[in-house]
């Protein structure tokens, strides 16, 4: 059982930090890795509690390490609580989670939401390319655009009191953790499967570099709510920049030092993919979502980058591609082949599932290599959930 995580107290001098926040789909790799950030002294000091939002009893298990942190299970049949829950903070971190109903229950925390009152300043995590995707082609991605709409509301509706009047739209592109789906077929074969001809672009953004965009819209600061410089902007973050299949196993190569080479499969390859053992713990909506975005990569609409929430807010572009293959070593570096030679001890790896691997932004990726020239890696670095 992992020890309880002590987190540091918020300092009074911080003019935010009588900030009250709620974050949901807490369990989700999104929301676990806004917390993990949350709590560690750069931004303790910035708020004055935490509340997470779940959606099992077993999902709180997942954050059962954060002593100081409040865990509420999502119950839909129970409005009251719900309404309670928001009336209790100020600041809504709202992760749609990844499943079918994910509209629905987006709906359903923005009523209760719109009942309390009082959250002020709501931050709505969205999807990058959902202005380009079209409702016959790629539903999924498209139903964010509705669901922004929905976030952004209440600032206009005067019936719902403080209501979203500060808000924060964040567009986060394809994420680079979801290459980790094909670390089998870069161990076994020394390939990236993806569903894009090799001339098709787009630019994958590390996990840990939009949570670090959240995390510093949800602690800033500004006489309307959030800071002026995040207040009523819809952020569009994606990676450093516009790669293709080829040049993406060409940073993985110099990265592992070892040849990783592209393979433009199909989509239908793709499904039985992601259907196989290797999707096991993705959820089916999920599933739908990326088939979609690999479409839009097809269509062409994903040919730009978006770095200027980074540099604006922590000075970088956010990690490089050769950066994240470098932190994910283990993962996609082929295994050596069991002989005589070698006595066929090479160890075999649990597969890292989507679920499990936490992302690393910019500056884990720098703190990584700075472990490992120092010859040891230190357990905060091992994000592993």
């Amino acid at each position: 059982m992992a020890p309880k995580r002590h987190t540091a107290q918020a300092s009074e001098k911080s003019p935010s930090s009588s900030r009250k926040i709620i974050v949901t789909a807490g369990e989700g790799q999104t929301g676990r890795l806004l917390i993990d950030l949350l709590v560690d002294e750069s931004y303790r000091s910035k708020f004055r509690s935490l509340t997470a939002l779940v959606f099992s009893e077993e999902a709180k298990s997942v954050l059962a390490e954060y002593e100081e942190i409040q865990v509420l299970v999502f119950d839909p049949k129970d409005e009251q609580s719900l309404v309670s829950a928001m009336e209790q903070v100020d600041t809504c971190m709202l992760i749609p989670p990844a499943r079918k109903d994910k509209a629905k229950i987006t709906r359903t925390l923005l009523e209760a939401a719109k009942k309390a009152k009082t959250v002020t300043n709501m931050v709505f995590l969205s999807s990058a390319g959902c202005d380009y995707a079209e409702r016959g082609r790629q539903p999924r991605i498209r139903e964010f655009i509705d669901l922004e709409r929905l976030a952004m509301q209440p600032k206009s509706d005067p019936s719902t009191g403080e209501t979203g009047h500060s808000t924060c739209v964040i567009r986060a592109g394809f994420y680079m953790e979801n290459l980790l789906l094909y670390t089998k077929q870069a161990q076994s074969e020394g390939k990236l499967p993806i569903p894009i001809d090799p001339d098709h672009k787009f630019a994958p953004v590390a996990l840990g570099d939009v949570v670090q965009v959240a995390a510093h819209a949800l602690t800033s600061f500004g006489p309307h709510g959030l800071g002026d410089d995040v207040r009523g902007e819809i952020l569009i973050v994606t990676g450093p920049m516009v790669t293709a299949g080829p040049e993406l196993a060409m940073a993985a190569s110099q990265a592992l030092g070892t040849k990783m080479e592209f393979e433009s499969i199909a989509e239908r390859n793709a499904r039985q993919i992601l259907f196989s053992d290797q999707g096991a713990e993705i959820d089916e909506a999920e599933k739908e979502y990326l088939l979609e975005y690999y479409s839009l990569v097809r269509e062409g609409k994903t040919n730009y980058v978006s770095n200027i929430p980074m540099l604006a807010y922590f000075g970088h572009r956010g990690q490089e591609p050769s950066d994240f293959f470098k932190v994910y070593n283990e993962e996609f570096k082929p295994k050596r082949r069991r002989t005589a030679k070698n006595g066929g001890t090479a160890e075999s790896k649990k597969q890292p599932t989507r679920s499990s691997a936490r992302g690393k932004g910019a500056k884990k990726a720098e703190d990584e290599d700075a472990d490992m020239e120092g010859g040891e890696k230190t357990v905060g670095e091992e994000l592993d959930g």
